[in-house]
């Protein structure tokens, strides 16, 4: 015999399965997070029947972001140079990414 139970849960969707849609996401973290696992006056939980509502996902600062490494090289092309500003460095997908003079390197002639 077998019992449908409704749980409201938060889930951590990591930026590896944002390709596939967003309730194949979560239906698959959930299943990883209560198939095979027994739930106090609920049972054994074999697997997400369905996926009743989900809210807008967030993204929380600090989390789950693209970090550079110090050191790191990146490879960019250089839009515009100027004195003042810098250099602007376009990484295609990003376009106006401004380098102040003073964190050039050193003898570098603007």
């Amino acid at each position: 015999m077998f019992v449908l139970e409704t749980i409201e849960d938060l889930v951590r969707v990591l930026p590896a399965s944002f390709k596939y849609s967003q309730f194949k996401a979560l239906e698959d973290e959930l299943n990883k997070k209560y198939s095979n696992k027994v739930l106090h006056n609920v049972g054994l939980c074999l697997r997400v029947y369905d996926i009743e509502s989900a809210t807008d996902p967030i993204i929380h600062a600090c989390q789950d972001g693209s970090y550079q490494c110090k050191g790191q090289v990146l490879l960019g092309q250089v839009k515009d140079c100027d004195a003042v500003k810098g250099v602007r460095v376009s990484l295609k997908f990003f376009d106006d990414i401004y380098i102040p003079p003073q964190y050039l390197m050193d003898g570098t002639v603007l």
